[in-house]
């Protein structure tokens, strides 16, 4: 498959967004908002892009994390930080002003937050300063996401009611992994959603940062999860894209050679020593291939450089998981772990149990209610 056309529909894109968010970018910098501690600190803190967008008649800020954070005003007598841009009633801070600020950097006061006791109190401690707005590719694929989803009315409430509902066909507000595909295979076949967003690995990267970053950690999508999810479907489908055009073996891992062309034809130019610079930021262990969880990975810093490292934890398939899970729940997490030498004896045992399973009805039964929990 001749990778030109991809190429240069990629540019192609890269470069409008470009030119539409050119004059906003002279009119309106990036913000950066630092000094929050406690409770939604890892939405209020970053750095925050213009979008070229207006909400209620003035500019509108995204989070550089790859997660729909919005900085806007309400169109009354508030600037907000809130997950979806609307009348910002639900919001994580505000700065109140008289109606007529063109920016939040121009008023005084405090942010007000809401802490852990369930009160809004003023915060002090958090500041807000102008930051150059950056040019950076992958941000700008970034800034383009909300208006593909803007584009399939997935901004919109009544919208992604009905979605939800059908996803969660049974009403339990959980849903799978296996559901979130059904999902995505039924619109892409119907028509309603572009080919390029139904991919394996880059739903799973999708389904992991839903469940292990922007939810609660357990293994289902809950509904409040389920704007995340969507903006996560979007931008790793994006990212898999973008790498699966740079991998020219197909054999979904890239070496130097070819993370260097990719870049190349993406539009960043980097001389060898750069990209061999690059290349060994992504390849963490050396091994001279990078898979696209690990792209990932190193788009996420290119893109946030900000973001707590610790977060892209749950990238490594099994590397630094026990690690990941004694932080999280202390030595108890991982201390029946221990990893022994595989025979074929072990193997013959677990193939008597599979087999008699099979032959047990009760056995069959017990584990298909596990499965079918619901």
């Amino acid at each position: 498959q001749d990778p030109a056309p991809f190429w240069r529909q990629a540019s192609a894109a890269v470069s409008a967004i470009h030119l539409k968010t050119r004059r906003s970018y002279a009119m309106a910098g990036a913000l950066k908002i630092q000094g929050r501690t406690g409770r939604h600190e890892k939405f209020i803190n970053g750095t925050f892009e213009p979008t070229g967008q207006q909400h209620n008649g003035r500019n509108v800020w995204v989070a550089r994390a790859v997660e729909p954070v919005y900085l806007f005003h309400t169109g009354k007598t508030r600037w907000v930080i809130s997950k979806r841009l609307d009348d910002g009633t639900q919001c994580f801070t505000f700065k109140q002003d008289d109606g007529k600020s063109q920016d939040p950097l121009s008023l005084e006061g405090h942010w007000v937050c809401f802490d852990q006791d369930g009160q809004w109190r003023a915060d002090p401690k958090v500041d807000m300063t102008a930051a150059p707005a950056s040019n950076d590719k992958f941000l700008q694929l970034r800034l383009s996401l909300d208006g593909e989803l803007q584009k399939l009315g997935l901004t919109d409430l009544d919208t992604l009611k009905s979605l939800w509902k059908k996803l969660d066909y049974n009403g339990n507000n959980i849903v799978s992994l296996a559901e979130i595909d059904k999902m995505v295979v039924e619109l892409v076949n119907g028509g309603h959603w572009p080919s390029w967003l139904n991919n394996k690995p880059a739903l799973m990267r999708a389904y992991k940062k839903t469940t292990l970053k922007d939810g609660n950690g357990d293994s289902w999508v809950q509904k409040y999860e389920f704007s995340a999810l969507l903006l996560n479907i979007f931008w790793f489908n994006k990212l898999f894209q973008i790498f699966s055009q740079i991998d020219a073996g197909g054999d979904r891992r890239m070496d130097v050679n070819e993370f260097t062309r990719g870049m190349a034809n993406l539009g960043l130019q980097l001389s060898p020593q750069e990209a061999q610079a690059e290349f060994a930021k992504i390849d963490t262990n050396h091994g001279g291939q990078v898979l696209f969880v690990e792209f990932c990975a190193w788009v996420r810093q290119r893109v946030n450089p900000d973001h707590n490292s610790s977060f892209d934890a749950d990238i490594f398939s099994g590397e630094h998981c026990g690690k990941v899970m004694r932080k999280a729940h202390g030595n108890q997490g991982t201390h029946a772990h221990f990893v022994s030498r595989k025979s074929m004896t072990d193997f013959d045992k677990t193939e008597k149990k599979v087999k008699a399973a099979i032959n047990d009805n009760k056995q069959l039964s017990r584990l298909w209610r596990k499965m079918d929990f619901n």
